[in-house]
């Protein structure tokens, strides 16, 4: 999951939105997909990007989700099963729904 940066005068009022939007997305993911938080950036599962202008020039709250690592045997094993799949996109809906929600 990566959050917004910051870059005065555009993300600034998205940034809390963003935080919660991406750790209730975050939230929802583990615990539908059984995906554990990336450990290889980040810190448990989320990553604050200052460099993409898709997040930092946005008006709206905005993540990015990645949902497994390709290089990872296990995760591009997972991914390759509609099973998991389908589990996936239920979990990202949660996580999505208990944001609206708020």
């Amino acid at each position: 999951m990566i959050l917004p940066g910051y870059l005065k005068g555009y993300t600034g009022p998205i940034v809390k939105p963003s935080k919660r939007l991406g750790y209730d997305v975050r939230d929802a993911f583990k615990r539908g997909a059984g995906q554990p938080y990336a450990s290889y950036i980040g810190k448990n599962g989320i990553d604050v990007r200052k460099d993409l202008g898709g997040l930092n020039l946005s008006k709206v709250p905005k993540v990015f989700i990645e949902c497994g690592n390709m290089r990872n045997a296990t995760d591009a094993g997972k991914m390759r099963t509609p099973a998991w799949r389908q589990r996936a996109a239920g979990a990202l809906a949660a996580g999505l729904t208990a944001y609206l929600r708020r």
